[in-house]
């Protein structure tokens, strides 16, 4: 498919070009912004070896130093639900470090960056070790990549500390304790409050891994006419540089759309970009056909977890790296009722 084809009048808007920088250990600590009911998440994901995927998280909600803090571990099997277990513990029982990358409830530490190693070699990598009920996870994620971060004054924060990461150790479903090995992500997220339901319609967020090449994407719904894309490109290692892509050089299309718990969904993904950055030639081309959903709910909003099939390239430099039946994560949030023709195609 032609990419000039696939492009609008309405294409030709100026999105924002949010420029990604260098990440710090700091960074990926508690910010904890005064907004009314602020709300702050660490988020990690893996897709393992025998068909398995994973998802940890920590979202915490507050005001001030009240509020509540949500764990959540959640695993799947070809795509579809296995776990799903949520814990719900006052804020004041934990201990979430504004200096560094860690996180403890009643004196256990959950996430840890090793920071011995990070001082040593530079090399991010996260213990994460979670129990919920009958369900856990004990899990190292260590860097493939160099992470990056968006911080501005008047849109909400990002840290993705890493694009891309091997993961290893085991995870307990109903008891049973399983040794894993896989590929995995992980982000942090801050300056959110209900301001930021109000004045969005939500976001689709996702990453699309290659044998070392990966890219990390998003498209956020700000209104129907007004809308931005984002994507950004690693190749392994950590010395390696990102490119932050041009987003009038991007093509986003959601296809087949259908209604699911009272909205209308894309299930298809056409994803295109074609950019020059210091020399260097990149073409990505990538089709995503979905393989499942999970729905879940935050507070009024409407999540989708998607498991997508995905096929085509990505072309850095003179490195092209084929994806072919490859399994990836995205997720899709509404906070509003947006329709069928909501402002997802360029």
């Amino acid at each position: 498919m032609n990419m000039n084809k696939l492009k609008s009048n309405t294409e030709q808007k100026k999105y924002i070009y949010f420029k990604p920088t260098d990440i710090k250990p700091k960074d990926d600590a508690f910010h904890g912004s005064l907004n009314f009911l602020d709300i702050e998440w660490w988020y990690f994901d893996a897709v393992l070896e025998g068909g398995y995927s994973l998802h940890v998280g920590i979202r915490t909600f507050h005001i001030k130093k009240q509020g509540i803090v949500k764990s959540r571990i959640e695993v799947y099997k070809n795509g579809k639900i296995l776990v799903e277990a949520v814990k719900t513990d006052p804020f004041n029982k934990f201990h979430i470090s504004d200096e560094i990358p860690l996180i403890e409830l009643d004196g256990k530490r959950i996430m840890e960056l090793n920071l011995e190693k990070y001082k040593k070699t530079g090399e991010w990598s996260y213990n994460i070790t979670l129990k919920i009920e009958n369900h856990a996870v004990d899990l190292t994620f260590t860097g493939s990549t160099r992470g990056w971060k968006i911080e501005t004054s008047n849109y909400n924060s990002w840290a993705v500390a890493l694009p891309k990461a091997k993961v290893s150790g085991t995870m307990t479903i109903d008891g049973r304790s399983i040794p894993v090995n896989g590929i995995g992500y992980h982000d942090h997220n801050w300056d959110y409050s209900v301001v930021t339901a109000l004045k969005n319609i939500g976001w689709l967020w996702g990453r699309i891994i290659g044998d070392t090449l990966n890219v990390v994407w998003a498209k956020t719904l700000i209104t129907r006419e007004k809308h931005n894309l984002l994507a950004v490109i690693n190749q392994d290692g950590n010395e390696n540089k990102y490119f932050s892509i041009n987003p009038n050089n991007i093509v986003f299309i959601p296809r087949k759309f259908v209604k699911k718990n009272g909205r209308w969904i894309p299930m298809n993904f056409v994803f295109k970009m074609k950019d020059s950055i210091c020399n260097t030639p990149i073409d990505i081309d990538i089709y995503m056909e979905t393989l499942d959903i999970h729905h879940s709910r935050i507070f009024t909003a409407h999540y989708w977890r998607y498991h997508v099939k995905t096929d085509g390239y990505i072309t850095l430099g003179s490195k092209t790296e084929k994806i072919v039946n490859k399994t990836q994560i995205i997720e899709f949030l509404s906070f509003k009722s947006h329709g069928k023709d909501i402002p997802l195609k360029p």
